[in-house]
């Protein structure tokens, strides 16, 4: 007697992509929660010796190391979810279903990249002095480094992340670092 297999409507495959995909919006959230508790390092709590344009460089660095520290872990996230994805290919015992799926998969992770690499691109095009951009299937983050963020400035942001994606405008979230 010949047994059918049973094809299940969720595989392992599938819970991977979707694991890997909340992972991935997790630490969009876990970096916004940290970066948005962050006080305003540009201003000196105490009188110290030296004029007051080093403290002020000092606080640039720590912004700069900010976004050079954020940058390393977006792509890291990136890498291991494309990582993830090539394994999950690779595997040699996937339907063609799967395959599609993944093929999907990686093809939609490449253009949202795409899409906040020119968004963050156009931002320091319009004068922004650095920004980081995380879309995800909930929204859109953006973090800018300005020394005053006002409602042009929102207005700008708002305009550059909907040229390149289809977003809800009550889904993006805007962020100031001085």
């Amino acid at each position: 007697m010949r047994m059918k297999r049973i094809n299940l409507i969720i595989g392992k495959k599938q819970l991977a992509v979707a694991s890997l995909t909340l992972l991935l919006g997790a630490a969009v959230a876990v970096n916004f929660i940290a970066q948005s508790g962050k006080k305003d390092i540009t201003e000196p709590t105490e009188e110290v010796g030296g004029n007051y344009g080093d403290l002020e460089y000092v606080a640039n660095t720590d912004t700069d190391a900010y976004f050079a520290s954020a940058r390393l872990e977006k792509q890291q996230a990136r890498d291991e979810a494309a990582q993830m994805l090539a394994v999950m290919y690779q595997g040699g015992d996937m339907t063609q279903d799967e395959l599609n799926s993944t093929e999907t998969s990686a093809q939609d992770l490449s253009e949202l990249i795409a899409s906040e690499n020119a968004v963050e691109t156009m931002l320091k095009a319009q004068g922004f002095e650095d920004a980081l951009c995380y879309i995800t299937a909930n929204g859109a983050n953006v973090i800018v480094k300005t020394d005053g963020l006002d409602a042009a400035g929102a207005a700008k942001i708002k305009s550059a992340l909907l040229s390149e994606v289809d977003v809800s405008a009550d889904r993006i979230t805007i962020v100031e670092v001085k």
